[in-house]
């Protein structure tokens, strides 16, 4: 039989070839401590990973998703902690200046600075959503009041007082509003300007819908509130009528009365902010137990994928040394072939 040294030549590099390829895989194997084929090394049980890591990547997202919704409950948290300071600091303030002798120019100037806080805390955003839209998270809830042209809900007052009690706000004829007259119109054709169908119609873009996250793969809970809330129509309620409902022309009678009526509705309005907090503060908790359960079972899955997947680190790294040493050699010897030629022997 002939051999060239072609054949010679050539034979040892099929042998390399095939050592680098299995010292890649150990190196792979190292690195991410499975094996670089799963499907070849498990055969048949190779079905069974690929459920253990669907699983186990399904309760990666559920807690990544709880996450967010956790960061949102606290964010809104804050702001109803804000809205509840609001409604006492205003109150206090109406209180003070309810026999003041500027009263009504007290209690105007911080009307209109809590109607701007009240509308900068409803319309507060979070990741790019509106925390207090509802399932409406696109839109901001609540118009400025303030704007030019009028707002729908300041349009709505402006209309109800004057249908009322035929003159403006601001008008002189206010004066002659009497406390008994005022005390009307607080309970009745104002205050149904706060009904829920009336506010979602003048004052609200809000859904009455909160958002729902499915916190775990057959539970889900509400993670939001709606500025259609009680709470936030009764606290937006006491702060317009200050401001808007005649104040610096009024008497002192009827002012009393819309003070007398402001505190109460604003206090009202803290008790129930304070149980929408509740609320969401229920829903924090299971959250967060949530969160836990899901985490248990990952760490669970993850101890099954790993005695299917995992590798031997010590048998690895041995293994990488001896085809490194084997690799070496057949270089070693690949070298001394190429330089073999018949002159060598002439």
């Amino acid at each position: 039989m002939s051999i060239s040294t072609l054949s010679i030549l050539n034979a040892p590099k099929l042998s390399v070839h095939e050592s680098q390829r299995q010292l890649l895989d150990a190196q792979k194997e190292l690195s991410i401590g499975r094996h670089a084929d799963v499907g070849l090394q498990l055969g048949g049980k190779t079905a069974d990973a690929i459920a253990l890591r669907n699983g186990f990547d399904r309760n990666s997202s559920l807690i990544d998703m709880n996450g967010l919704a956790a960061t949102e409950l606290d964010i809104t948290q804050s702001a109803l902690t804000s809205l509840i300071d609001l409604a006492h600091t205003f109150s206090a303030t109406l209180i003070g200046a309810r026999n003041a002798q500027n009263g009504q120019d007290v209690v105007k100037t911080a009307a209109k600075s809590a109607l701007e806080s009240l509308n900068s805390i409803l319309n507060q955003t979070h990741a790019g959503k509106f925390i207090f839209a509802g399932i409406n998270s696109d839109v901001a809830p609540l118009s400025d009041y303030f704007s030019t042209p009028a707002s729908a809900g300041k349009s709505a007052v402006d209309a109800a007082f004057l249908a009322e009690f035929g003159v403006a706000q601001n008008s002189a004829g206010a004066g002659s509003i009497t406390a008994s007259q005022m005390d009307t119109f607080l309970n009745g054709n104002y205050a149904a300007l706060f009904g829920a169908g009336a506010w979602s119609t003048t004052f609200s873009f809000a859904s009455d819908q909160n958002r729902i996250a499915r916190i775990d793969s057959d539970y889900s809970v509400e993670v939001s509130t709606s500025a259609n809330e009680a709470a936030f129509r009764d606290l937006t309620m006491a702060i317009t009528m200050a401001f808007d409902l005649g104040s610096g022309s009024l008497n002192q009678a009827a002012f009393e009365k819309i003070v007398d009526k402001a505190v109460i509705v604003s206090t009202k309005a803290a008790q129930e902010a304070g149980l929408i907090a509740g609320r969401l503060g229920t829903a924090e908790k299971v959250i967060a137990d949530s969160t836990q359960r899901l985490k248990q079972r990952n760490e669970i899955l993850n101890r099954e994928i790993v005695s299917l997947e995992g590798v031997d680190q010590y048998e690895v790294s041995t293994r990488i040394t001896l085809l490194t040493t084997q690799l070496e050699a057949s270089y070693s010897i690949t070298a001394r072939i190429s330089r073999l030629t018949l002159m060598n022997y002439l």
